[in-house]
């Protein structure tokens, strides 16, 4: 085998260590502890054993496992103190950012000091409190707290943002509130250069319309961008223009360099001829392109382009051919040996990928003989290039694809990489000395009128959704797109099409769906068949303005193209009907009627419904009593020989009329009433269910401390099996015709840096 390898051409060692150092990075990373990672390690081994040219890439492999262990260890990994959140502790912290302007103050800090917990070489960590004080609490304040501190957590969702993971990345493990008297220490006041720059960003944009598009531009920070702007961004395929990446580096790279070789032609200063000046001009660029990366927070995005281009230089400077990809691969090692979590951020693959796409496509785009007709046939040749390359992705990560966008980002990326950053840069540096804003008032009354006609392109013509584009049809895709490049023979990129047609077409159907969503304490579930919906609370509410409907339950439905025929709202607790105001805003108060014709006042109407052959029934203990829980509107839902049984906040005495009434509650699944409360769940109520799966919706180290613990112990007498949301995750249950399949968020959706 080394004679068959010797006779190819051989690439050059550092390509196969940065290879191996990749393909290491990804198999850590996401399939550590796992067979996969076992599997690929030992076939790596033994490539390396048998193949000499694989020694180097063996290497390169168990180079990237140590690297991936140690940053964990170093930077995500909470510190050898355990904490218990029963027990007090004296914490001293400074507090980096505030999101409420009134007591209790809920703050992002940076724990300098915890009690009983000694100091270790790891960075201190970051935690998200809720301080109560008389006192305004804001950012610099440094303060000592009796505090009760829990592992960060938040809820875990199929298709939902994944709040705990970034804060896994921001380095926020821990969650806490003060339980005793707080202390004020001292006042930092914070006079970075980044964050005297954004203040001034800030304040020199703040009367225009767009600001959100000036400060992103200019900052690479996001956070002005509304949820509502964002999705139309996305949808009209502009998203990636507010990502500093590779055009606005490029850019701020040429003006350094021209601007250095202007400087010193007009200085006349004498300069030896055996003097490299161009080697000057070129650190000159890329010292403004690093200060401007710095200023942006080192984002993903910006310091993968900051390191291609230093790549891109030094391998200029020894005489290779610059255009070549290995100064991709050298960019992207380079990139995940500073940190190999930065694979968790789909950017890393968007940049990377649209990067090898344009090089690919722009061999002569050092010729100065092409002329415009070429350089704009090239343009739309590398747009079109990109939709198709990162088609993939797109369908993956966002569920859909920007149809428009292909048409828009022709105007667009040369708008704003030829015309608007420089102006905005111009902006910048000349509003310091002189009273520019009509030049920005003029730009964004232009730019906010071409936004408002775009806008008004029909959202049919913007996005085109698909639904469950999962992992292997990801691989699949890429695998075809590189065998139609590469492969000589191009029906070879029939077999993983066809692999996956058949994997696809012998996956059985199931017949109706579950899903009760993580929502902590309270309630959100959705009972779903044949793109036909119907749900069943719509959880709580936090500070009287956060939900989950747009953030999870929407998303949900948007993911899985689903069409909502009824909307059921067992009660009128906040923790069932929190997001009530959200969905009606969403345009579902319709879906309110079947079950609630006479409002949500009143008991839910006794009434049946057909959902593409599922039953669904709804019924309430006739309870004279005045208590709100007892009158929760109860589900049955039935198909075939499974049935469900959603029982909302009902207490004991519910339960007994029900059973006095001769209700029918025998079912598979049971919703465990109020979650989990002791005041249910009756040894006589689980008899008359006697189901086979018990699901207690509940938060994590609650208030209320839910599953009871004698509940979880009446339930497990009867040999019943106990899922909890608060340990699991979304749940979700899959019915066939002769079985059923249960999923879980947190064991899918996560990764061994995230397990318990």
């Amino acid at each position: 085998m080394d004679r068959f390898f010797s006779h190819l051409k051989q690439p050059f060692t550092s390509i196969w260590l940065c290879s191996g150092f990749v393909i290491g990075c990804f198999f850590t990373l996401y399939t550590f502890s796992t067979a996969a990672f076992y599997i690929m390690s030992f076939a790596v081994l033994l490539a390396g054993a048998y193949f000499k040219p694989f020694l180097t890439l063996l290497s390169g492999f168990i180079c990237a496992i140590l690297v991936v262990i140690f940053h964990y260890f170093i930077f995500y990994s909470t510190s050898d103190c355990q904490i218990d959140y029963k027990q007090r502790r004296l914490v001293r912290f400074e507090v980096v950012e505030t999101y409420s302007d009134k007591s209790p103050y809920y703050l992002k800090a940076n724990l300098k000091s915890i009690e009983s917990c000694p100091a270790t070489i790891r960075p201190t960590p970051f935690a998200m409190l809720s301080i109560p004080s008389d006192k305004p609490v804001v950012s610099g304040d440094e303060i000592s707290a009796s505090l009760k501190l829990k592992r960060y957590r938040s809820v875990k969702n199929f298709y939902s943002f994944d709040r705990e993971r970034q804060a896994l990345l921001e380095r926020i493990f821990y969650k806490g509130r003060s339980v005793g008297e707080i202390t004020y220490l001292d006042h930092h006041t914070n006079t970075s250069l980044r964050d005297r720059y954004l203040k001034y960003i800030d304040k020199i944009t703040a009367n225009s319309r767009l600001q959100w598009l000036y400060y992103a531009l200019l900052t690479g920070d996001k956070s002005k961008i509304s949820y509502e702007d964002n999705n139309q961004l996305r949808e009209l395929g502009l998203s990636h223009l507010l990502a500093i990446s590779g055009l606005h580096i490029g850019l701020i790279y040429a003006v350094g360099f021209f601007s250095s070789k202007w400087l010193l032609r007009v200085s006349h200063l004498p300069i030896r001829q055996s003097f490299q000046l161009n080697n000057i001009f070129a650190l000159f660029g890329f010292s403004c392109s690093f200060i401007y990366v710095y200023l942006s927070g080192f984002i993903v995005s910006a310091s993968r382009a900051l390191v291609m281009l230093g790549c891109y230089l030094v391998i200029y400077n020894l005489g290779k051919n610059p255009l070549r990809w290995r100064s991709i691969l050298y960019a992207l090692c380079i990139v995940l040996l500073i940190d190999p979590f930065a694979m968790l951020n789909p950017g890393l693959y968007f940049s990377f990928i649209a990067v090898t796409i344009i090089f690919l496509l722009t061999r002569n785009t050092l010729d100065v003989r092409l002329g415009f007709l070429n350089r704009f046939v090239q343009l739309i040749q590398i747009q079109c290039a990109l939709f198709i390359g990162l088609l993939p992705l797109s369908l993956y990560f966002f569920n859909g694809t920007s149809i428009i966008g292909l048409l828009i980002n022709l105007i667009a990326v040369p708008l704003v990489g030829l015309l608007i950053l420089p102006l905005l840069i111009f902006y910048s540096l000349l509003s310091s000395l002189f009273d520019i804003t009509s030049l920005l008032f003029l730009v964004d009354s232009v730019l906010y009128l071409s936004y408002q006609l775009l806008l008004s392109i029909p959202h049919d013509l913007r996005w085109f959704p698909f639904s469950e584009f999962d992992f292997s049809l990801l691989v699949i895709s890429y695998s075809t797109l590189l065998i139609l490049l590469f492969c000589p023979n191009k029906y070879v990129c029939l077999i993983p099409i066809c692999i996956y047609a058949v994997d696809f077409k012998l996956q059985p159907k199931a017949q109706f769906q579950l899903d009760v969503f993580d929502v902590g304490h309270g309630l959100m579930v959705m009972v779903s068949a044949n793109n036909k919906a119907i749900i069943y609370d719509l959880g709580p509410q936090y500070f009287g303005r956060y939900d989950y409907i747009r953030r999870v339950l929407l998303q949900s439905i948007r993911k899985q193209q689903l069409s909502v025929v009824a909307t059921v709202i067992s009660h009128l607790d906040n923790d069932h009907s929190g997001g009530l105001a959200s969905w009606q805003l969403a345009g579902y108060a319709e879906t309110l009627s079947t079950f609630h014709p006479k409002g949500l006042e009143e008991a839910c109407k006794t009434n049946s419904l057909i959902l593409e052959g599922v039953k669904i029934n709804s019924f309430h203990a006739d309870d004279s009593r005045d208590n709100r829980n007892d009158l929760s509107c109860l589900l049955k839902i039935t198909r075939l020989n499974y049935s469900v049984l959603l029982t909302g906040d009902i207490s004991t005495a519910a339960e007994t009329k029900l059973i006095e009434n001769g209700v029918d509650l025998q079912s598979t699944v049971l919703l465990s009433p109020h979650h989990g409360s002791n005041t249910s769940s009756s040894n006589r109520f689980i008899n008359a269910v006697e189901p086979e799966v018990v699901i207690h919706s509940s938060a994590y180290q609650g208030q209320w401390l839910f599953p009871h613990p004698d509940v979880v112990k009446r339930y497990n007498e009867h040999h019943i099996r106990q899922f909890s949301t608060a340990e699991l995750g979304h749940i979700r249950i899959k019915f066939y015709e002769d079985n059923y399949r249960i999923e879980f968020a947190r064991e899918q959706e996560s990764y061994w840096f995230e397990q318990d």
